[in-house]
């Protein structure tokens, strides 16, 4: 089985949930690479030095990230820095994956790994909720993670494993799955 690692990129809270192929559950975490004020190339580093204590650790053959925005007519609203950060965030993912030899790794639409995850939700449900509901999906399938960047990242790794054919041992029960509270 491969090892894949799940990521929910940004500067504040960066969600990864690493999948060693083998374990019931996946380990998932937060990592803070920096606040309004760390400069983008801090927060670069700061990732490369997590992905290389995750990869020392416990090596993983997929990564998928989340991409990193919507640049669409339904963007909201954001600025030149923010794009900045979160693109690059992304880009050094993909070199780190090139550096160390990751057989294969890429980015995955918000919207393409939360059907999957949480399910269908009604058009316009808010960002806030859809947090909560990636939380308790986790808690259905029995993992409590401590942050809802941490759950994205869990729902992240699992919709790369159906895309990889695999069923991971936390979705193996997982067969009449319960409507999230709030779904249409």
């Amino acid at each position: 089985m491969p090892s894949i690692l799940g990521l929910d990129l940004s500067k504040r809270s960066a969600g990864f949930a690493l999948w060693n192929g083998e374990a019931d559950k996946p380990v998932a975490g937060t990592w803070t690479l920096g606040s309004e004020l760390t400069p983008a190339g801090a927060a670069f580093v700061k990732l490369h030095r997590n992905l290389h204590d995750l990869w020392t650790v416990s090596p993983f053959d997929i990564v998928i990230y989340e991409e990193p925005l919507n640049l669409g007519p339904h963007a909201g609203f954001t600025n030149k820095d923010t794009i900045f950060t979160l693109m690059g965030l992304a880009t050094h993912v993909d070199s780190f994956c090139e550096a160390v030899g990751v057989r294969k790794y890429c980015c995955v639409n918000q919207s393409s790994w939360r059907r999957h995850f949480i399910g269908s939700m009604r058009r316009g449900t808010k960002t806030p909720d859809l947090k909560a509901f990636a939380m308790a999906r986790c808690r259905q399938l029995g993992m409590r993670p401590e942050k809802h960047d941490a759950a994205e990242a869990i729902g992240i790794l699992s919709y790369m494993c159906a895309m990889e054919g695999i069923i991971p041992p936390w979705e193996k029960d997982d067969v009449l799955r319960v409507p999230l509270e709030g779904r249409g």
